[in-house]
């Protein structure tokens, strides 16, 4: 029975390395390699003996003001990943890795990653917490399995948190509007794969940003309470409240944006 302990510790041994230097690391009661910053709603790890971007300490105030966006409460407390390398990325997130990432949120909601790029790039960090505190936002405030699930909303969830995010990190106001002059935006909101994501999410964004002058927040409340209790749901959710198709919807924004009906702005 003394091959049955050692396997057994073996196992006990390989589980509790998840937690500081695996998976479970934001949930490790140590972060090897890692300073904290303690906010009153979120914990910042980031490298430590580093400057921590001062973005980071405006975790508090990007809560609060994707509370307001959405109109929902964030009760969980959160945990934000500076990952120090695309190492640490890989370790923390074998499920999801990828160097296209900016950011990623973890369908509890409590934990988000900030991926190397950003320095790389000399991105702004703030954007980013922001897109992703938008996702945590929904995340808490549906069932695990649903977040899961609504990854294959991308029109909904990325177009509002790019919104939220008022982020520049992708096309241009001005590239949207030239192209969406003369190319058809109904492939971006098909559902099918893109190849062209930088300019999906930019669309997916003044798409609701018009929904959202047009219809007004409270439309856009009950469409997303529906959306969020049935993520396969979200096209007939959409339809429900405001009384068209998607594709409907989106034939109708882009005769706006090429009539000049609407602005859109970085």
């Amino acid at each position: 029975m003394q091959w049955v302990r050692r396997g057994s510790f073996a196992i006990l041994l390989l589980f509790l390395m998840l937690f500081p230097f695996g998976p479970l690391f934001p949930w490790s009661p140590v972060w090897p390699g890692y300073a904290v910053e303690k906010l009153q709603r979120a914990d910042v790890l980031y490298e430590e003996g580093t400057v921590l971007d001062p973005a980071y300490r405006n975790v508090d105030r990007y809560i609060a003001e994707a509370e307001q966006f959405h109109g929902l409460h964030v009760d969980k407390r959160l945990t934000v990943v500076d990952c120090r390398s695309w190492d640490d990325l890989r370790r923390f997130m074998p499920y999801n890795y990828s160097r296209a990432l900016g950011g990623v949120t973890v369908a509890t909601g409590t934990v988000i990653y900030i991926s190397p790029k950003l320095r790389e790039k000399n991105l702004d960090a703030g954007e980013y917490l922001r897109h992703e505190i938008s996702h945590a936002t929904l995340n808490q405030n549906q069932a695990v399995w649903n977040a899961l699930r609504m990854g294959r909303q991308a029109w909904f969830t990325e177009g509002v948190a790019v919104l939220f995010g008022r982020q520049r990190a992708f096309v241009t106001a001005k590239e949207f509007t030239d192209r969406a002059k003369k190319d058809d935006l109904q492939p971006v909101f098909s559902g099918a794969p893109t190849p062209d994501m930088r300019f999906a999410y930019q669309a997916w964004r003044y798409f609701w940003d018009y929904e959202l002058r047009m219809a007004g927040r409270e439309r856009f409340y009950r469409f997303q309470s529906g959306c969020l209790k049935d993520p396969d749901g979200c096209r007939k959710s959409f339809a429900s409240v405001y009384g068209m198709q998607v594709a409907d919807a989106v034939t109708r924004f882009q005769e706006d944006v090429r009539a000049g009906r609407f602005q859109a702005i970085d």
